[in-house]
């Protein structure tokens, strides 16, 4: 269904503030830390690198890998970002002017995923089995293969002192200036997509078998939340770590995972999609969520206060990545090779 009225929302929370057109699928984009740039990786392999000048955007095509590209992440400092290539390779390109600082070799034919650490100068780069860990010099700093498959997920701990993996198994938990620290949180499953809470407490994973899994980090007790229609691979938690928001179908659920955490609650659950959701993402510095579906709608709601859509907008592509920056703008990424930013008007306006 994609006959959805918009005009009973507020047409004004958002608005956009400039388009550009990449005529490829957006694979991942990622805004610098400044929020002057962004970066969008197409599916064919292509680096965009576009400067972000308020009403408006320039892109440069700054280079490719071979095969294609699955992740993008920018260094804290906004200094360089890096790209997981299908090549085998992670490239690191310098943040202004877009060259090639250093080419990587993660240690498989296929790189996952590359997560820079918000902390430190660290990349993380997952490749197969193989974790690696690079410092400015993008020498290895540590590394590990004991993982039982390929890793589908990584993710720093809030304070940047751990790393977490998730693969087929579980969770395996790193801590990279300790020896013989490697913790599992073993479940015979095959985990697809993570995230560590804001406040350390939980990591939650979505899982192949259609379950959402939570893990406590401090005493590794976990719990299985079922009755999703499709695969969760879309997780968001809130800034103060309290609230878990997963898609996994035309649904969204929200968990409270205050307190003795999510187990015997049953999710607040909202409705409004008419297709699979495809992006989630909680506000970084407030409580609104942005949700997109399937039939190229963007619903932006206020979870913790009321089950109500508050705002949207329909796009002529379905949203293929989403991410929010910190000045409360909305950058969104279409299968149809769009780019746009979007001002959400009420964050801007607080």
């Amino acid at each position: 269904m994609s006959d959805i009225d918009l005009s009973e929302y507020d047409s004004e929370l958002v608005s956009e503030l400039w388009s550009i057109e990449l005529d490829d699928y957006i694979i991942d984009l990622a805004i610098s830390p400044d929020s002057n740039k962004l970066v969008a990786a197409t599916v064919e392999g292509s680096v965009f690198l576009i400067d972000n000048q308020g009403d408006s955007a320039q892109s440069t095509l700054i280079g490719q890998h071979a095969n294609g590209i699955n992740s993008v992440s920018w260094r804290s400092d906004g200094a360089e970002f890096a790209t997981a290539g299908q090549d085998g390779l992670v490239k690191i390109w310098d943040g202004i002017s877009g060259k090639v600082l250093s080419t990587l070799e993660a240690g498989n034919s296929w790189v996952g995923k590359v997560v820079y650490n918000h902390h430190r100068n660290i990349l993380a780069t997952a490749a197969g089995k193989h974790l690696k860990l690079w410092d400015e010099q993008y020498e290895i700093i540590y590394e590990s293969s004991d993982h039982a498959s390929t890793i589908a997920d990584v993710a720093w701990s809030p304070n940047g002192s751990e790393i977490a993996v998730a693969a087929y198994g579980g969770v395996t938990r790193h801590k990279p200036d300790q020896k013989n620290s490697i913790k599992k949180y073993t479940w015979k499953g095959s985990s697809l997509a993570m995230a560590w809470s804001p406040d350390g407490k939980y990591i939650s994973t979505g899982e192949q078998d259609l379950t959402v899994h939570f893990w406590n980090v401090k005493t590794g007790e976990d719990a299985q939340m079922s009755g999703f229609s499709s695969k969760a691979l879309e997780l968001s938690w809130s800034t103060n770590g309290r609230w878990l928001i997963t898609g996994g179908g035309i649904d969204i659920c929200l968990w409270d995972c205050s307190g003795k955490g999510p187990v015997g609650r049953t999710p607040r659950q909202y409705a409004g999609h008419y297709n699979k959701v495809t992006q989630l993402g909680f506000q970084p510095d407030g409580d609104l969520l942005a949700s997109t579906d399937a039939d190229s709608f963007l619903f932006m709601w206020d979870p913790i206060k009321h089950e109500k859509i508050i705002g949207g907008a329909k796009f002529s592509a379905p949203a293929s990545s989403l991410q929010w920056s910190h000045e409360g703008k909305l950058a969104i990424g279409h299968e149809n090779g769009k780019v746009r930013l979007l001002e959400v008007n009420s964050i801007a306006e607080k």
